[in-house]
């Protein structure tokens, strides 16, 4: 089902130009697969197991790297940056569709997605676990890796469960962008 409502999403954003090139590069169309809010799986350990109930991010913008290429210190001067100010977005356990960009052909490697506090809240992140709830003004970086031949329009679905079983160790607001930077997404 996820993927039919993605194909409907890249259909739908195919004829739009949200950002590119007149060289008409291909649409990607952005997707967080479902999640396991819960830390622990095992039933032995359910009773202790933290959860997860919320997560929100703020989304400034999101880099595709290709093999080779590093990230400058400062991100904002990133050449590789696409701005991608979706805003606020709840990440559903259900699956997030993000949004779709033009892309140029190539092999990428890595995802990278500046969050960041420009959103109405002022947090790049905020959660809620079984600790309680947390949030974060700082600017905090979240990678995706894998490898994704670009040659057509098509969707990516990003795997965000090593972030959010991150975050669902958080115990203080000073944790969240160490937890979530360390904490790598696949694709």
């Amino acid at each position: 089902m996820s993927k039919l409502i993605v194909l409907l999403f890249l259909v739908m954003t195919a004829g739009c130009s949200l950002h590119g090139t007149s060289t008409g590069n291909p649409v990607v169309a952005l997707t967080f697969d479902p999640y396991n809010s819960a830390a622990s799986t095992k039933v032995s350990e359910a009773v202790s197991a933290q959860a997860i109930s919320s997560v929100k991010f703020c989304f400034k913008r999101l880099r595709f790297k290709q093999a080779g290429s590093s990230t400058n210190p400062d991100p904002t001067l990133d050449s590789d940056n696409i701005d991608f100010q979706l805003g606020e977005i709840s990440v559903s356990d259900l699956g997030t569709i993000l949004g779709a960009i033009t892309l140029p052909v190539g092999t990428y490697v890595r995802v990278e997605f500046d969050l960041e506090n420009h959103c109405a809240s002022g947090q790049s992140i905020q959660l809620t676990n079984s600790n309680g709830s947390f949030s974060t003004n700082e600017r905090i970086t979240i990678k995706f890796n894998g490898v994704f031949n670009h040659a057509a329009d098509e969707p990516l679905a990003l795997n965000v469960q090593p972030i959010t079983s991150a975050l669902n160790t958080v115990s203080a607001a000073n944790q969240i962008r160490t937890k979530a930077e360390t904490a790598s997404g696949t694709y």
